[in-house]
């Protein structure tokens, strides 16, 4: 069994009682220190492996304000990648009061969130807040999770428990009455580039066509897999993009297919007869999700700048009131972008 900080994990469907992990000691001062101390002899743990519990668990706590929040999106990547769920569970008596919602990553050989490291917005599934402080030492060894949303609460015992991560970059449009007004927010250089290329290939002598397209897409994919090789988000080491590998297609096949709490939009850019560029954005709570894309920036200069410019000016177009760019800069987003603090938490 999986060892954590105090005992053994519980075997899948075993509920143990929680002070059990927890005798009242000096080493487990914290915890006894809130209302916990209160009801701790009455809370048990358990291990949810099965996907239907999994996902009447994640449907009771998800706050569901972000996409990535959504069991149809991450239940994407179950269906992409297969990876066992883990679910720790508390409960008092039969009623659930917090889960740490996880898999196991068979390829890396660690815990992460459920859906993986790509998903964001990451949070603990919680009741009471003082709950969070148990999930994080129950929780199995080794285990990363990236991307948690910021709080108050987490910030209070972050030196002990989390680091920064990468952060994530967003613009909030409804601080902005036009994409113009946006724009004069910008340092006179990256507004000069973003106006330049869409000028450039919005001119005439270039010949282009543009298709911003609703719904099921997946019979595309392919197109990210060829473009992937001239993916800007390469690795250094000259590994080929994620969309090289048949798990991260099925993905977002299953994302394709599993919408209707959310909407995708695809975006597919072609010069003469030739797609240079295809990208998937999604739509959400009335936030603009830039969720993946691949373009030819290899044979044409400036692309991607221009295809930054008329995505955030649909964004104005179509009325979200923000755009989510998602973790990682590539060198780029932070011309154009805010960032948006979040944490992680790790152990070994």
């Amino acid at each position: 069994m999986e060892k954590t900080e105090n005992s053994s994990i519980p075997s899948e469907g075993e509920a143990v009682p929680l002070n059990f992990y927890f005798p009242k000691n000096i080493d487990n001062k914290d915890i006894y220190e809130n209302r916990l101390s209160k009801i701790i002899d009455r809370l048990v743990l358990k291990t949810e492996t099965d996907i239907e519990k999994c996902w009447q668990l994640w449907e009771k706590f998800s706050p569901k304000k972000s996409i990535f929040q959504l069991w149809d999106f991450r239940y994407s990547w179950y269906q992409g990648w297969g990876f066992k769920p883990y679910f720790y569970t508390i409960y008092s008596g039969k009623e659930p009061v917090a889960v740490l919602p996880l898999w196991f990553n068979e390829i890396e050989k660690k815990y992460e969130w459920f859906g993986g490291y790509w998903p964001e917005d990451n949070c603990f599934f919680v009741s009471e807040n003082y709950f969070i402080l148990i999930l994080l030492k129950i929780a199995p060894k080794p285990i990363l999770l990236n991307a948690i949303e910021e709080s108050d609460f987490l910030l209070s015992f972050k030196d002990k428990y989390f680091t920064y991560d990468l952060p994530k970059y967003v613009i909030n449009t409804s601080f902005y009455k036009t994409f113009d007004h946006y724009l004069m927010s910008l340092k006179k250089k990256n507004r000069h580039h973003l106006r330049y290329y869409y000028k450039y290939y919005s001119s005439s002598q270039m010949v282009m066509k543009i298709k911003w397209i609703e719904g099921d897409e997946s019979r595309n994919l392919y197109y990210l897999k060829k473009l992937s090789i001239f993916d800007h988000e390469r690795k250094e080491d000259g590994a080929f993009s994620e969309y090289r590998k048949k798990q991260r297609l099925k993905t977002f096949e299953m994302i394709y297919k599993n919408q209707g709490i959310y909407k995708i939009v695809s975006l597919y850019i072609w010069i003469g007869d030739y797609l240079a560029a295809y990208d998937i954005l999604g739509i959400y709570n009335n936030t603009l999700y830039l969720l993946t894309g691949a373009a030819d920036l290899k044979h044409f200069s400036g692309l991607g700048v221009y295809i930054t410019a008329i995505e955030l000016k649909k964004a104005w177009e179509w009325g979200v009131s923000s755009i989510d760019c998602m973790q990682v800069d590539y060198n780029w987003k932070h011309k154009y972008f805010t960032t948006k603090n979040l944490l992680r938490f790790s152990k070994s």
